[in-house]
């Protein structure tokens, strides 16, 4: 009982005595929260302000708890006790401070020594701990400046550069953080203006422990060099004196991969690699990355001309050091991936000059073989690398000409993007600024006349690609004025080389291998894309045209890219020469009067169009020539005051011929040039767009529209690649359905595609039958009663011969009917392509010419149109077009006639057209015509409304009287709205 009083004594005297307060303070130093440990750093350090006069006792026990407390395993402790201690270190060892005799900077380091004594150690993670400890300790002591003041001696420097080199020696995995300190430590003996001695002790104890030959060591001797270069350096350690040495680069590349044969390399052996992989680069990256940046101007300043000349370049230390060292084929993957980092890093820190360099041959191999397969260890990393270029390009867009040459150059691959399955190359071109892109743009050129490679085939890919990118940059800078030189220069280079290679036949070895007809086809093809963002997008539509026809013409003439591929008659030749003349008055006019300058720059771009049209072979576009000569001097010639009739109607007709083709270039440009003469169509122009409303869509409808027959012609239109239709202009249609929704859909439609199925089975099964006849057998679904006893008997040769005639008949029967079916199909789909592009400019006819009474002409054959088509894509056109056409019509744009019986007349054809069943949509346009033509007849005579409300009774009487009359109830209601709107402004 005594005894145990006597502890409880004891027990609550040492509560007694604790400080609470410093207990906290030591606990929240290894708290997780920044400012939670620097709170608790700034009131412990405070205790040890000179004023508050701190005992040795004092200044002992924190020192033993804060060195102790750096061998915690918890790495917020070490981050906390080692901020603390370097200020409390700084603090006590102040000038100002007093202390007492026999405490000193040796003193303290014998406390470090032996609080982070690993010796004792109960497991492994203790002495690791310890280890970690004794280097943050050694970090916080060189941090407070005590080695380098008064009361210190040189040797207490020594005895700390001592144990951190011992530590890095006999711990390889603590070789990088020790050297850490050490590079950081030479910056601040410059800054404290120490001597030498202090920086050649590091250097003695780097050799001493055979780590100068490291990436750790490297880096140090570089700062030692840029801080001291008058200190007395180690010799024999560098054959050259110099880690950058370019003699010895190979031995700087093995050691920065940290290589084991380095070991080998120097006399008495060498440290061992770390044997640890981390992560993260190597911070003897910066130094020596830092070091070749500034070498140029620390050449100049260098007397020493030997080591200017051989000092290591960019260049060449990348090369050896990165591209054959950690790209190396050999290479592991971990050491790629530090190439990897190396590369971003470059890529957002270095000078462009520098930066641009870094695209070597087996890196970009590396990056992608890495990029074409998700599953590849280093995939994630070379994605960010891929971003990384894109990234440095965004920022500085001059950077791109570099990247492309980089990637698509002598050290990456034409077909980049294919390969990896990326779009790096595509986003790098749009990104480029003009100078960069005429850069690119010559690479392209070179890279499309020789790919690299002397199979046809891939040649033909690697250009198809080349191809698309250059569309691509065409269609991103499509909309750019064209005063903006820089890129306008290179979409006009651009166009050109699709000219060169699209028309004409290298005869020497300049292109290899040499282009096929489908390559040549292709560019021509990409011509027609180009102009066709071009066009829709410039306010000088015809200039790029012009200067492409310009250069097809001068080129084969001059033969600069060699022979002319396009074989032309005398006759042909005429009619070129004479399109060009008429092309250079438009280019005079064009300069000399602003009035005309839509109808000049329509001309220009028709003319331009259609000899385009004759270099690909289109026969008609000759004869199309004579007929623009005759309407260009009807409206630009100097008979352009005559009569322009009968030049309208030419007019129309060549456009619909533009139109009639499934392209979307043709399209543009037949709507470009319709929309500078819609005022001057005639009533028979218009005729000529509306017959083509009036023709079926079907084989027969074709046949009558074109004057076709049915035996095989020539295609008009090149084909297009399968798998390349999104950079064609090519317009396809979907006869059926295209545009349509599926709530739009109706049982027509339905019955429609049930109806072809049935029409397909029936075709089968007569195949079946007929084959069946020929070979005098049955299916076997069907039973035969006759007997077919000797039909397996065997046939003679005759015989044999006899039933392979039937069997050639049967199955060039079914041939013919698979091809006339085809036939119907594609018809279909033409007939409805040329019909929206005739509703396409009917629309540009009415936004510019619906006050025009010859408008009214458009209202019966759309409502039709609307009523009959069995495509809804070209009914539910036909009702915008006349939305459109009623709503401009109102107030004064309302049409003037001079006479009112043919709008009479006109109003009951609407009326007899309202009463046939239709779409939904047909009802509500047929409601709007009508109200159009009630307007027209009030603006001549107000006198007529009565006439209108006899008309509308006429047509109520026959909805309630006939079963034939389908009018739509909305029909009368909108007419009585309007009727209560019109009576307001008459009694007004």
């Amino acid at each position: 009982m005594a005894q145990n009083h006597a502890s409880s004594k004891k027990r609550r005297r040492e509560a007694f005595n604790v400080d609470v307060k410093l207990v906290e303070i030591y606990e929240d130093l290894a708290n997780e929260k920044d400012e939670i440990r620097l709170k608790a750093a700034q009131e412990l350090v405070s205790r040890f302000l000179p004023e508050n006069k701190p005992s040795d006792d004092q200044i002992q026990k924190a020192l033993q708890r804060l060195f102790r407390g750096l061998c915690s395993s918890r790495k917020a402790a070490r981050v906390g006790f080692s901020i603390a201690l370097t200020e409390i270190l700084s603090q006590i060892f102040s000038p100002s401070q007093t202390i007492g005799s026999e405490w000193s900077v040796s003193k303290a380091l014998d406390i470090w020594e032996s609080q982070s004594d690993a010796s004792g150690s109960a497991s492994g993670q203790e002495e690791r701990d310890h280890h970690f400890g004794r280097l943050f300790g050694a970090e916080a002591v060189i941090k407070s400046s005590v080695l380098f003041h008064a009361k210190a001696s040189f040797q207490e420097w020594t005895r700390v550069l001592t144990v951190i080199f011992d530590l890095a020696k006999k711990k390889p995995w603590l070789r990088e953080e020790c050297g850490w300190i050490m590079y950081r430590c030479i910056s601040d003996l410059v800054a404290q203006k120490l001597d030498a001695k202090y920086v050649e002790a590091i250097l003695d104890q780097l050799c001493a422990n055979d780590l100068a030959r490291t990436p750790e060591g490297v880096a140090i001797w570089l700062a030692a060099k840029d801080s001291f270069p008058k200190a007395k350096f180690p010799q024999n350690v560098w054959k050259y004196e110099d880690p950058l040495d370019s003699r010895d680069k190979s031995t700087l590349a093995k050691i920065m991969k940290e290589s084991s044969d380095v070991e080998a390399q120097s006399e008495g052996g060498g440290a061992k690699a770390s044997g640890v992989w981390n992560s993260k680069l190597h911070f003897a990256w910066d130094a020596v990355l830092s070091r070749i940046f500034a070498s140029p101007q620390k050449k100049e300043k260098s007397k020493d001309k030997a080591s200017k000349s051989s000092r290591t370049s960019f260049v060449d230390f990348w090369v050896e050091v990165v591209d054959n060292g950690l790209f190396a084929a050999a290479s592991s993957e971990e050491r790629k991936y530090w190439g990897f980092l190396l590369f971003i890093k470059t890529l957002n820190e270095a000078p462009q000059n520098f930066a641009s360099l870094v695209f070597t041959k087996n890196l970009i191999r590396c990056l992608m073989n890495q990029l074409a397969v998700e599953d590849r260890y280093l995939h994630r990393m070379a994605v960010k690398a891929a971003k990384t270029i894109q990234g440095r390009v965004s920022k500085e867009p001059e950077f791109a000409a570099a990247a492309i040459n980089g990637l698509m150059g002598p050290t990456g691959s034409v077909n980049f993007d294919q390969i990896t399955k990326t779009k790096t190359v595509e986003k790098i071109v749009a990104e480029a600024d003009a100078e960069s892109l005429k850069q690119i743009v010559v690479l392209f050129e070179r890279l499309i006349a020789a790919p690299g490679t002397e199979d046809i085939k891939a040649a033909a890919s690697s250009r198809q690609n080349l191809a698309n990118l250059l569309v691509s940059i065409v269609r991103s800078r499509a909309s750019v004025k064209a005063e903006e030189d820089d890129f306008h220069d290179a979409i006009e280079a651009i166009l050109s080389i699709f000219v060169r290679f699209a028309y004409f036949v290298d005869k020497g070895e300049g292109t290899q291998p040499p282009l096929t007809q489908a390559t040549q086809e292709l560019f021509r093809n990409r011509i027609n894309s180009c102009l066709n963002s071009l066009i829709g997008a410039r306010k000088d539509p015809a200039n790029l045209p012009y200067a492409v026809v310009r250069k097809i013409r001068d080129a084969a003439k001059s033969a600069e890219y060699g022979k002319f591929i396009i074989e032309m008659d005398e006759t042909v030749r005429d009619a070129i020469d004479g399109a060009f003349k008429a092309l250079k008055k438009l280019a005079s006019k064009e300069k000399h009067s602003e009035k005309e300058i839509s109808g000049v720059q329509a001309f220009k771009l028709l003319y331009s169009m259609t000899i385009l049209q004759v270099y690909n072979g289109d026969g008609d576009a000759v004869s199309m020539l004579e007929e623009l000569q005759f309407c260009y001097d009807k409206f630009m010639g100097k008979k352009s005051k005559d009569d322009t009739s009968d030049a309208s109607d030419a007019l129309v007709e060549i456009l619909l011929s533009f139109a009639s083709k499934p392209s979307q270039l043709f399209r543009r440009m037949s709507e470009q040039v319709f929309g500078a003469f819609a005022d001057q169509v005639t009533a028979d122009g218009l005729q000529s767009l509306i017959s083509i409303l009036e023709v079926k869509e079907t084989l027969a409808g074709q046949q009558e529209m074109f004057e076709q027959q049915d035996d095989d012609e020539d295609e008009e239109m090149v084909d297009v690649d399968d798998d390349d239709e999104e950079d064609s202009d090519v317009e396809v249609v979907d006869a059926k359905d295209e545009g349509s929704s599926d709530e739009d859909s109706d049982e027509g439609n339905g019955s429609e595609g049930s109806d072809e199925d049935d029409e397909n089975d029936d075709e089968l099964a007569v195949f079946d039958a007929k084959l069946a006849e020929a070979l005098g057998t049955h299916r076997a679904d069907l039973d035969l009663n006759e007997d077919s006893e000797g039909s397996d008997a065997d046939m003679d040769d005759d015989e044999m011969e006899a039933l392979d005639d039937q069997i050639v008949k049967v199955f060039r029967a079914r041939n013919k009917a698979t091809s006339k079916k085809k036939d119907k199909k594609d018809a279909k789909e033409n007939m409805v392509n040329f019909k929206n592009r005739v509703l396409d400019l009917l629309e540009i006819y009415v936004k510019k010419c619906h006050s025009n009474i010859l408008a009214l002409d458009l209202l019966l054959p759309l409502l039709k149109l609307s009523r009959k088509s069995s495509v809804k894509q070209i009914s539910g056109k036909a009702n915008a077009v006349l939305r459109e056409y009623t709503k401009l019509c109102k107030g004064s744009a309302i049409p003037v006639v001079e006479s009112a019986e043919p709008v009479w007349e006109l109003l009951k054809d609407v009326h007899k057209e309202a009463s046939y069943s239709g779409p939904p949509a047909h009802a509500s346009s047929c409601s709007q015509a009508s109200l159009l033509l009630a307007k027209v007849l009030v603006a001549h005579d107000k006198g007529a409304i009565s006439g209108i409300v006899d008309v509308y009774a006429s047509t109520r009487k026959e909805q309630l009287l006939s079963k034939k009359c389908h009018v739509q109830p909305s029909f009368f209601t909108e007419w009585n709205n309007w009727c209560v709107s019109m009576g307001k402004q008459l009694k007004n």
